[in-house]
């Protein structure tokens, strides 16, 4: 009795034995295949970039050591910048971190909103820093003394191509236009503004 007992327990240490080390095998065979971010090739990590907005890729990459940091540097990424849905705070690290030091490279500019346009125009005159700047898009665009920013935009000399949506009605239309005219290097541009519609209610 205590044989045949003592032979079962020796199956179990030797089922258990098995069943570890079965399972420090998987294990191994995991780790041999596992791939570290650090491991993709250049190529593949221009290739994710493509999905992932700036602000996510500066948030995610640009810290992580020199290499991310080069890679996120050299690539077109940089150069076309869409601030959609972006809180304050958020915004202000991506404008110092972002906008700021490669402002010289973007050559597509998007804003969308009215509190990043503020922002950014508060000070027209750094839209000059733009030197590369090819088309611009301005979103949700308030009315007050927009016009000086065109004043600017003479001297970016690769501008052709200029999007602006105002949120309001706009009181200086005439002056807008007239600047526009001005924008010598412009192939396409697009206002979209508020109007208001008068009735005469006395004639009905």
């Amino acid at each position: 009795m205590q044989r045949t007992k003592r032979q079962e327990n020796d199956m179990v240490q030797i089922s258990n034995s098995n069943k570890k080390q079965k399972l420090e095998n998987q294990i191994t065979t995991i780790n041999s295949n596992k791939y570290c971010l650090e491991d993709l090739a250049n190529e593949i990590l221009y290739e994710i970039f493509e999905y992932l907005d700036v602000y996510d890729i500066y948030k995610g990459f640009y810290n992580l050591n020199n290499r991310f940091q080069n890679l996120a540097i050299n690539s077109n990424i940089l150069t076309k910048i869409n601030i959609s849905t972006i809180s304050k705070s958020n915004f202000e690290d991506y404008y110092y971190n972002i906008l700021i030091p490669n402002q010289s490279q973007i050559n597509f500019l998007r804003l969308s909103n009215p509190f990043v346009v503020k922002i950014i125009f508060s000070q027209p005159h750094l839209i000059l820093n733009f030197i590369r700047l090819q088309t611009i898009i301005l979103d949700n665009v308030l009315d007050r003394n927009f016009h000086k920013f065109f004043d600017y935009l003479l001297y970016l000399t690769t501008l052709h191509a200029i999007t602006i949506s105002f949120v309001q009605h706009i009181s200086s239309l005439d002056i807008i236009f007239s600047q526009i005219f001005r924008l010598s290097t412009l192939k396409y541009c697009k206002i979209e503004y508020q109007q208001f519609l008068l009735i005469d209610f006395i004639n009905y």
